[in-house]
């Protein structure tokens, strides 16, 4: 492969190695790491101490927060309107110094825009943290986003000409205060591609950009969003990022308890057709957290004759409840201290899947004490916890592997039961004949066998064997020894031996063998479902003294954090003591769904955002509260919120008002005096004065790989292809030949996750993943470069496009790989660089030019442009 890196290395415009990896994602500073040393070096000498000028201490995130005799020193959120912004960037600090550089300037300003981060708390006047925390937090309590979104007026701009949908008024709206504007519209070939990606994880067929970019029609864009969003691709794209918030894996646990788990693949199955369906949105959270309560399981379980395919549906959703790890088995419960161990962690983690992924919220930190940061009292997260424990009881504990639903009821379980019951007494009734038949033939054996011992020993060796083995004489061992293996042959073996040296007994053992068969393969069985299901009988929740389950403290009800300020509260009555559920979860999944919740439709619209645009209009889609960032556009985030909602949570309509925009379709490329203004006036891009440049989830890196070298297999749903771990550590299919399928249903097992996969940042589910790592390491180069695997796509890749027409295989090529055409000096270099490998030429077929190809396609997987998009 040596022209191929030679080749890489010299071709600058589309090599890994280039200078083309786009817009980085700006790291956040701390107040530990960046903003202390800073203000140490720049500002201790007056503002340090008992003797700080103006009573302003800034030793400590603290004293910037409490501020001196002038009042706070920052505000959250808003450096322009802090009173040390205004100092420093008017240069009158540091007195008698120099001023601060630009560079340190723009740290702490986008510090202090970014909430002023740090690892201390905020101050708190009497708020308490100790004990169990039982009086509510009031630190917080005003943050933005506890209280319901409104839907604020479109606001007019200068430039309406430029207007797709609202979204556009908003963001620039925001533009045009600064001066800036949006970029001019991308090229028709990256539009396509950056849609396909971002609504299907796949790339865009060439006859499908190719019609769209001479398309004339003025909804054209439109017409090939319905397509995209109308794509099978669009539930496993979608899918897989709800999977990432679920926590999702085919895997029980950690380490040596990691063991697959059944029919896991079922949940995983519903999440892609939730979205392909495109479930409303409010719906698809209740079945996940009580579709056993709300489709009524049970009464249909008592009641019909066969559970409804929509109750099936239901119950198959509350796996999302079941994605955290449980290494527990039953022999568990014997070990000391099993609930901390084992139990209470599953719980725990229950509980920050469901927090971080409706409420985004980090609920965990009141587990041990009251939240430091946010008005959660350490109360509640208890009463949290006491919606999930009727279902998951440390106390009652069912592992994993033991919790399961029939796809039956009851009286199909108990006809099943009495059928089944009936096969049992006739297949044991076969099974005693064989039982009976080699009895008789191993008397018949030994008997035969024994007859050529010599006659003085015969009733010797006859009574050593059937003697018990403990009251055997010195001369009844030696005799078992010498003829007991040929006499009695060992149980195991004994059928076939009988078999070879009776003919008789060998066709009736056949025929019974037989009959059992036919008998199995009547018995009734059920499908089993891995679902959430409340247990009968009372139930506490004890707050835990400093999260330790040793120690347990007062019981407390269910409850939700009371600082979130919804319209309807959290309506729970406990229902009767003979009521199959507690209806805990329905009540929760009704409170978190209702139109007015402050956190649930922001939420969800902020992390569709952060995969539309690589990053969300709240920068820290985990954290909501207030250490979280501020939204970049307040005011559209919640106009976004209020029509989804408004709108039915209409999941594909919020996509149509993202992608349609003219924010979305603008090009990443900026230059000149357009390019100076928004360095200037927006260094980071927060405003999207143009798009942004991502680089592909690993998904679609091995997806798209598959695709281009026409291997990819379109068969959606079922069990997950198993993986395999190879001696130098690589985690591959187990099968090479089944490693076609698109990567969402390639197996999920948390000690094993595909190397592919993680290399380009597909997490390992530990907990959950809220958002994605972004890196770019040499790894992922050198993989693309040499990995075996690469190398067999662009075998197939090669073959797909090798031509005697080496341009119009150079241009196939080029569409596979990036959607578009090649340029002319790409066309020409390419073409150059098959002929230099080729002396024969194209029509030839010689190993010579079948290599060239292969070193071409190889060179276009693996450069910049095949894993980004523009």
């Amino acid at each position: 492969m040596n022209a191929c890196l030679r080749a890489m290395a010299c071709w600058g415009g589309i090599a890994w190695c280039a200078t083309v990896l786009g817009q980085s994602p700006s790291v956040k500073p701390r107040f530990e790491s960046e903003i202390q040393p800073l203000l140490k070096a720049r500002c201790s000498s007056c503002h340090s101490g008992e003797q700080a000028k103006g009573g302003l201490r800034l030793e400590r995130r603290s004293d910037l927060l409490k501020g001196g005799d002038s009042g706070p020193a920052i505000r959250l959120a808003a450096a322009e309107s802090s009173l040390i912004w205004e100092k420093l960037a008017a240069n009158e600090m540091p007195q008698g110094g120099p001023p601060l550089t630009a560079a340190e300037k723009g740290l702490l300003r986008q510090w202090i825009n970014d909430g002023a981060p740090g690892d201390e708390p905020d101050p708190s006047p009497g708020e308490g943290g100790s004990g169990t925390g039982a009086g509510r937090s009031t630190q917080g309590a005003d943050h933005w986003s506890f209280h319901p979104p409104r839907r604020p007026g479109i606001p007019s701009v200068a430039s309406h000409a430029l207007v797709q949908t609202p979204v556009d008024s908003f963001i620039l709206s925001a533009l045009e205060s600064r001066g800036l504007s949006l970029a001019p519209e991308a090229s028709r070939e990256v539009l396509a591609r950056r849609l396909a990606f971002d609504l299907t994880g796949l790339p865009p067929d060439p006859e499908l950009v190719q019609r769209f970019v001479v398309d004339p029609r003025p909804d054209a864009v439109e017409q090939l969003v319905e397509v995209l969003l109308a794509h099978p691709g669009y539930g496993e794209r979608w899918g897989r990022h709800w999977l990432d918030l679920a926590g999702y894996a085919d895997s029980a646990g950690v380490l040596a308890e990691d063991r697959p788990i059944p029919n896991m693949f079922r949940y995983r199955d519903y999440v892609i057709q939730a979205f392909n369906g495109n479930k409303p949105y409010d719906r698809f959270l209740q079945e996940q957290l009580a579709g056993d309560e709300l489709s009524d399981y049970h009464g249909a379980f008592a009641r019909e004759e066969r559970l409804p395919d929509e109750v099936i549906e239901s119950v198959i959703a509350t796996g999302f409840l079941r994605c955290a790890a449980d290494s527990s088995r039953p022999d568990f419960s014997t070990i000391k201290n099993a609930d901390a161990q084992y139990f209470y962690p599953t719980l725990n983690d229950t509980l920050q899947i469901v927090s971080s992924s409706t409420l985004g919220l980090t609920l965990q930190c009141a587990r041990c004490h009251s939240h430091k940061y946010d008005p959660i009292p350490q109360v509640e997260f208890y009463r949290m916890q006491a919606i999930f424990m009727p279902a998951l009881r440390p106390k009652q504990w069912i592992p994993q592997m033991e919790r399961r639903i029939l796809v039956a009821t009851a009286s199909q379980q108990k006809a099943a039961a009495e059928h089944n019951g009936k096969l049992d007494v006739e297949i044991a009734r076969l099974r005693q004949q064989q039982a009976d038949l080699q009895k008789e033939y191993g008397n018949r054996l030994f008997e035969e066998r024994l007859a050529k011992v010599p006659e003085v020993l015969r009733d010797d060796v006859r009574q050593a064997l059937a003697r018990d083995a403990d009251k055997r004489s010195e001369v009844d061992k030696y005799l078992v020894t010498k003829f007991g293996a040929e006499l009695r042959p060992d149980v195991g073996q004994l059928p076939k031996v009988l078999a070879e040296t009776f003919s008789e007994f060998k066709t009736r053992g056949e025929e019974l063998a037989a009959e059992i068969a036919v008998q199995e393969r009547q018995r009734r069985g059920f499908d089993e479902l891995r679902a959430l299901y409340d247990l009968p009988g009372p139930v506490t929740t004890p707050v835990l003294r400093r999260g330790d389950p040793l120690v347990p403290g007062i019981p407390v009800d269910p409850g939700v954090p009371s600082a979130l300020e919804t319209p309807r509260p959290f309506d729970w009555i406990p229902p009767p003591a003979e009521a199959p559920t507690s209806g805990r979860r329905l009540a929760f999944a009704r409170w978190l769904t209702q139109p007015e919740h402050p956190l649930t439709a922001r939420v969800f619209v902020n992390r569709v955002w952060l995969l539309h645009f690589g990053e969300g209009l709240v920068s820290t889609p985990e954290d909501f509260g207030t250490l979280g960032s501020a939204p970049s556009h307040p005011e559209l985030l919640d106009w976004l919120a209020r029509e989804f909602v408004d709108c039915g949570w209409d999941v594909k309509h919020l996509h149509r008002l993202m992608v349609l925009s003219a924010t979305y379709r603008q090009s990443s490329t900026v230059s000149g005096e357009s390019l100076a203004r928004g360095q200037e006036a927006d260094p980071d891009n927060r405003l999207l004065w143009r798009q942004r440049i991502r680089r592909l989830e690993g998904e679609s890196v091995r997806d798209s790989l598959l695709a281009v070298a026409g291997r990819l297999e379109h068969r959606m749903y079922g069990p997950g292809v198993p993986v395999a771990r190879h001696p130098d550590g690589e985690v591959t299919a187990a099968d090479p030949n089944a490693d076609r399928r698109r990567s969402i249903y390639i197996q999920v097992l948390r000690s094993n996750p595909l190397t592919l996969l993680q290399l380009f940042d597909t997490p390992v589910m530990e907990t959950n993943c809220v958002r994605r790592a972004r890196s770019t390491v040499s790894t992922q180069a050198l993989t693309l470069m040499n990995s075996e695997a690469l190398v067999r796509m662009a075998e197939a890749f090669a073959s797909r496009v090798r031509s005697a027409d080496r341009g119009a295989g150079v241009a196939q090529a080029v569409w596979l790989a990036y959607g578009r055409p090649p340029t002319a000096e790409e066309l020409a270099d390419l073409t150059q660089f098959l002929a230099s490998q080729d002396p024969d030429g194209p029509g030839a077929g010689s190993d010579a030019g079948g290599q060239a190809w292969l070193d071409l396609c190889h060179m276009l997987l693996a450069a910049n442009e095949f894993v980004y998009v523009d």
